[in-house]
């Protein structure tokens, strides 16, 4: 594949600055005293804590099913060869990010101009929640396969588009945004014939994990009742916004971040193919399903037709405005984390 130079200078340029940022605070600010005090093993707080226990041990306790297998069961592979799961697991985020980037690069001049293709790349980079690309999270990797999805899709080459997209259903549950809008573009474009009937098969990882569930625990979609660990319940959409209202101020930035993606996911019916904005906003619909926006600041980071968008705006001063307060929340939310408290 063709990388491209100005993509690769980028892309340095944030690893080490977001690096240098984090292992500064770790230095110098106080831990919450929940994880480790070594700075590269604390990228694995939280959530990434389960992806490699259970890469290492499989699902060990019951409301590990919330997480998908697609992330962990590569690391086990890769670890198989580096014989460190940790590494293994921050190894194909970071790559992921950087083949995704590119490919996102790519996917945007196939519809828009060179300039408009990095400028997307740089305002991800800003986004607040981009550190989590840098974590054992499933973030960078679903990130790739979802660009990819998309990338070959765009390219008139179904099979491929529907092998990522099954994999991204495998890897998150919004994986099945992705086989949705796949499955929608075709069906609205040619229909069902001889030649794309195996557009189906872009659940196919999710339908395998079903089935595993289903021998598990003899409900192939427990991982809904996993959720329940978290306190996330199916409710209607809505609630989440009512809750972070009742609980203001605290719940001001996860209510700014949801109403932000949201309506930029409802904006991508006017200035993007359709196939991108039915991705978008099935992405950002169906975290509304529980009653929290806790996590609605990471959830956008793989939303890729958002940061098109932002690409697009002209306005100076509104630009200036979204760099400095990204860049200022990047720097904070990344210290956090790795000192130990929740982020997203």
């Amino acid at each position: 594949m063709k990388l491209y130079p100005n993509i690769n200078k980028i892309f340095i340029i944030w690893l080490v600055s977001v690096l240098l940022v984090s292992y500064f605070g770790f230095s110098t600010l106080p831990h919450s005293g929940k994880f480790s005090n070594n700075f590269f093993s604390n990228l694995a707080n939280w959530d990434g804590g389960h992806f490699l226990g259970i890469a290492e041990k499989g699902y060990s306790e019951k409301f590990q099913y919330a997480f998908f297998p697609f992330y962990p069961l590569l690391i086990n592979v890769l670890n198989k060869i580096i014989n460190n799961y940790l590494i293994s697991a921050i190894f194909i985020s970071v790559g992921s990010t950087f083949l995704g980037l590119h490919y996102f690069c790519k996917l945007v001049q196939s519809d828009f101009k060179k300039q408009i293709a990095e400028k997307a790349v740089i305002v991800l980079l800003f986004f607040p929640t981009s550190f989590f690309f840098l974590t054992a999270y499933s973030e960078g990797l679903f990130f790739l396969l979802t660009v990819l999805t998309f990338y070959f899709l765009r390219k008139n080459k179904l099979f491929w588009a529907v092998v990522f997209a099954s994999l991204a259903s495998a890897t998150r549950l919004v994986g099945l945004a992705v086989a949705a809008a796949v499955i929608i573009d075709v069906l609205g474009k040619d229909g069902i014939n001889r030649k794309n009937w195996y557009v189906f098969f872009a659940i196919l990882g999710f339908v395998i994990y079903s089935i595993f569930l289903y021998r598990q625990t003899g409900d192939p979609f427990y991982f809904i009742t996993a959720e329940n660990h978290w306190q996330r319940i199916l409710v209607a959409p809505g609630v989440g916004f009512w809750e972070a209202l009742k609980n203001m101020p605290t719940g001001i930035l996860d209510l700014g971040f949801a109403i932000f993606g949201l309506g930029f996911a409802i904006r991508a019916f006017r200035f993007l193919p359709s196939v991108y904005a039915i991705y978008g906003l099935l992405s950002v619909v169906i975290p509304l399903f529980t009653p929290t926006l806790t996590s609605s600041p990471r959830f956008l980071l793989p939303v890729f037709p958002i940061f098109i968008l932002m690409a697009f705006v002209k306005n100076q001063y509104f630009v200036l405005f979204f760099q400095v307060i990204s860049l200022m929340l990047l720097g904070i939310f990344s210290v956090m984390f790795v000192t130990g408290y929740w982020v997203s």
